[in-house]
């Protein structure tokens, strides 16, 4: 029986390790920081307090109960030996494969800024989320307690990039000022909370077509925030956002969405690796320069694919897809190369409002296209659960216009604990 060691469980290793599991000729081990799967688009709504991180998260151990064949174990990978066929964990311990597969996905790019990296907040990981949730709540009960003419720069919420994650996250904190602000916190009636996204590129939603940008652009100025388009952040002190045309904003808040990149793996040669860090592989995802390894996933780019030259697009669909190809050719000792068919774009602005574009050229916008887009955020979570509980939030902030998950609530580890473990 081989074994197969995953690490990463996000859409292309949790796909791959639940498929695969299903054979009783594989013995898997999955590899992750985090005890818990969970589904990165949707972080932004529990960055906004519409969304528990129950809803979107699912323990791994638990997904894997009922399959003997699959294991986890929880940890950072230190160093793989592709030689030994060895992977070493941060803490301690290693892991030997038989076949190795990467999918260790991205993380943020500060593109080499650090005093951005050390003061603004990214919009990654559940973790980032719930960081975001408590700034936010945590700025606006600051502004409750200080003299108006203070209050300004805690009431400014800056938002850097303009993909789907940055639009999104944009527009239901504009929902938020509009609907809940006031409600919530009677101490800042009258005050003018300010909301600004800022991108380096000309259009929000560089990847989508003409019709939906413009719309998300319409869209966002209707709910009363700030695009500013064709301007790149170069600085943050915590204070005050700096842009490359010399403006800045006072601002207690900056919320980073505007690139990221994969993680480099001591052990794996630099040749493996290419732009954005990420892993050169075949068609059929083996990693180039390497026996028995494979990638996936947003840390993956396939080479030789002649209708996506430059790589396929980091997204969730490819990491799935690539998951379910590979799971099914280690299965049957083989097959065809990976070849993928793009489902489509979408992105959501906020309550009745999104954009897609189809295979075709084909693009909506409007009441429908956010029922779809509903409907396909729901049914892609990994359990039942998570999808009747997402069902259930969505219902009751649709009808309400409002959630009660706007809470701060901060760990509180004893002082001598790390990583799970006591010193």
């Amino acid at each position: 029986m081989k074994h197969t060691v995953i690490i990463g469980g996000g859409f292309a290793g949790v796909n791959l390790a639940r498929e695969l599991a299903r054979s009783a000729d594989h013995r898997i081990t999955l590899i992750d920081k985090n005890n818990y799967n969970f589904f990165p688009p949707l972080i932004y709504q529990v960055a906004a307090g519409f969304m528990s991180p129950s809803d979107i998260s699912y323990p791994f151990r638990k997904l894997f109960n009922r399959r003997p064949n699959a294991r986890f174990r929880q940890g950072e990978v230190r160093r793989i030996d592709s030689a030994e066929c060895r992977v070493y964990l941060q803490h301690g311990g290693s892991v030997d494969y038989d076949l190795l597969v990467i999918a260790t996905g991205t993380r943020p790019n500060f593109f080499g800024n650090q005093e951005i990296e050390r003061h603004a907040y990214a919009m990654k990981t559940l973790g980032d989320a719930l960081a975001i949730r408590n700034n936010i709540l945590a700025r606006l009960e600051a502004a409750c307690a200080l003299p108006p003419a203070e209050r300004a720069p805690y009431l400014h919420f800056v938002v850097a990039g303009g993909g789907a994650s940055g639009v999104e996250l944009t527009g239901i904190f504009a929902e938020m000022r509009r609907d809940i602000f006031n409600k919530d916190y009677p101490e800042l009636q009258g005050e003018h909370s300010r909301l600004t996204l800022v991108t380096a590129d000309p259009v929000l939603l560089p990847p989508m077509s003409a019709s939906a940008q413009r719309y998300t652009a319409a869209e966002l100025h209707r709910l009363g925030a700030d695009v500013i388009c064709n301007d790149r952040v170069t600085g943050y002190d915590g204070h005050t956002v700096r842009l490359e045309s010399g403006r800045s904003i006072a601002a207690k808040s900056l919320i980073w969405t505007a690139g990221v990149t994969a993680r480099r793996t001591d052990g794996i040669p630099d040749e493996c690796y290419t732009r954005g860090n990420r892993l050169r592989t075949d068609r059929q995802l083996r990693v180039i320069g390497l026996d028995n390894v494979y990638a996936l996933g947003d840390c993956a780019l396939v080479e030789g694919d002649s209708a996506y030259p430059n790589g396929h697009p980091q997204l969730g669909q490819v990491a799935k897809a690539q998951g379910l190809y590979l799971a099914r050719a280690l299965i049957r000792g083989g097959g065809e190369a990976f070849a993928y068919k793009h489902q489509g774009d979408m992105a959501i602005i906020g309550r009745l409002s999104a954009v897609a574009d189809f295979p075709g050229g084909r693009s909506s916008h409007g009441i429908l296209t956010w029922a779809v887009w509903v409907a396909v955020h729901i049914l892609a979570l990994v359990t039942f659960r998570n999808r009747l509980a997402a069902a259930y939030n969505w219902g009751i902030a649709f009808l309400t216009r409002n959630q009660t998950l706007r809470m701060i609530i901060r760990p509180t580890p004893p002082a001598d604990a790390q990583n799970g473990r006591d010193g």
